[in-house]
């Protein structure tokens, strides 16, 4: 942008002198999304599908701002409503909370690839927790995070085993490998109960029900709490995001 200043006349000009400033732009805007209609040979339709992101007529940058304001603003859904309204942007308090709560997974599955990466590249982790209200219970909100990294995860409980799920970053896995039993002869299972799941080469359950038919088929009793506990713990040590908490917890 381009000042003009008041010079008397007969003075000399000297070219300009640049003054930069940050500002922000909140506007509304209404997009027509015209959609090519084909009829195929077949007399079947074709219609051209709206972009990655556009949903129930509100765009990606819209639903960007209302995630930002709410969870990192701490903008509640009504002066999120009343203040996407007062910029032009047509939009129900219902409508908001949708934006806020549905297809979520997108960004479920980004959180769990930041944890990942953040445990397998950093050379230090630090775990902390603190009390928190989940649908009107006590919780526990634990805090995962290292140099570059900082995940947050509520649950009702804090237990090792917890600390163990979280730390496997959305992987239901459960494997029996030399770091398992290593695991389990420090916590002094029987021998027995260890030569009954020594396999070679490891062992991987797609998910906690695989691994128990797994124990029911070594003939391991499955209902005895005390005994599945360990074992359980022991899987979840051998899959690759818990190695290093189960290693430095022995």
């Amino acid at each position: 942008m381009t000042l003009r200043a008041d010079a008397p006349e007969g003075s000399r000009f000297k070219g300009y002198k640049s003054f930069f400033v940050r500002d922000l732009v909140l506007a509304a805007e209404l997009v027509n999304y015209r959609h090519e209609r084909w009829l195929t040979p077949e007399g079947k339709v074709i219609i051209a599908p709206l972009p990655e992101g556009v949903s129930s007529g509100f765009g990606r940058n819209l639903r960007r701002a209302c995630l930002a304001l709410h969870a990192e603003g701490q903008v509640t859904t009504p002066r999120l409503t009343a203040i996407l309204n007062s910029i032009g942007v047509e939009i129900s308090k219902r409508q908001v909370v949708r934006l806020l709560t549905t297809d979520l997974e997108q960004f479920v599955e980004e959180d769990s690839a930041v944890l990942h990466a953040g445990l397998v590249s950093a050379p230090f982790i630090t775990v902390d927790d603190t009390g928190a209200r989940q649908n009107r219970r006590n919780a526990f909100t634990t805090q995962i995070g290292g140099e570059r990294f900082s995940t947050f995860r509520t649950s009702l409980s804090k237990s090792r085993l917890n600390i163990l799920s979280i730390l496997r970053a959305g992987h239901q896995n459960y494997v029996l490998n030399d770091e398992a039993m290593n695991w389990l002869k420090a916590q002094g299972v029987e021998p027995a109960i260890m030569t009954k799941l020594n396999t070679n080469p490891s062992a991987i359950f797609a998910d906690q029900v695989a691994f128990l038919e797994h124990l029911a088929r070594k003939g391991i009793d499955i209902l005895d709490r005390q005994l599945l506990r360990p074992l359980g713990k022991a899987a979840i040590c051998g899959a690759p995001s818990a190695i290093m908490v189960c290693s430095a917890g022995r």
